[in-house]
């Protein structure tokens, strides 16, 4: 009885704390019904619209059915050279992403740009090329979820910011 009662009072504390599963994102009433314009054959598109989807977001097929627009604008992944080895071949690299949205507003055309961004280390092992590219484009999937995770951490903020 006495584990019962302290599991019913953790879980009371933790929900008025407000606390909420890994990826659950509750995000202002304005943002629950939306047109995603973008690269829809791209993963990162998919990783949004899945993310979405999950925190209870309607994602309209039609930009005509939603009031709330949000485009892709820009979307990349740079890759740089970190450090070299004393040979002068490349040890590491720096993978930086960048994502840029406009949020628009259909009735008002009142436009909010969010910007995010997300970097990852890769160490190039020159003996082992397939392995560096495998790990490359696990970082690659990671940056994208980073960013999709980022982005709807931002929309949150906006209700109380705007």
């Amino acid at each position: 009885m006495l584990r019962f009662i302290s599991t019913t009072a953790v879980l009371l504390l933790l929900t008025a704390c407000g606390w909420h599963l890994r990826g659950v994102t509750p995000l202002p009433a304005e943002y629950k019904v939306l047109y995603v314009q973008g690269e829809e054959e791209s993963a990162l598109y998919h990783k949004l619209v899945q993310q979405l989807e999950f925190n209870k977001v309607l994602v309209t097929e039609f930009l005509e059915d939603a009031p709330m627009l949000m485009t892709l604008e820009e979307y990349e992944v740079d890759k740089r050279t970190l450090a070299v080895d004393s040979s002068g071949r490349v040890s590491e690299y720096e993978l930086n992403g960048l994502l840029i949205v406009i949020l628009e507003r259909q009735l008002t055309g009142e436009k909010v740009e969010l910007e995010v961004t997300s970097r990852r280390t890769l160490a190039n092992d020159i003996n082992n090329v397939v392995a560096t590219q495998t790990e490359e484009t696990a970082l690659r999937n990671q940056i994208d979820s980073d960013l999709v995770n980022k982005l709807l951490r931002r929309m949150q903020s906006l209700k109380d910011n705007g």
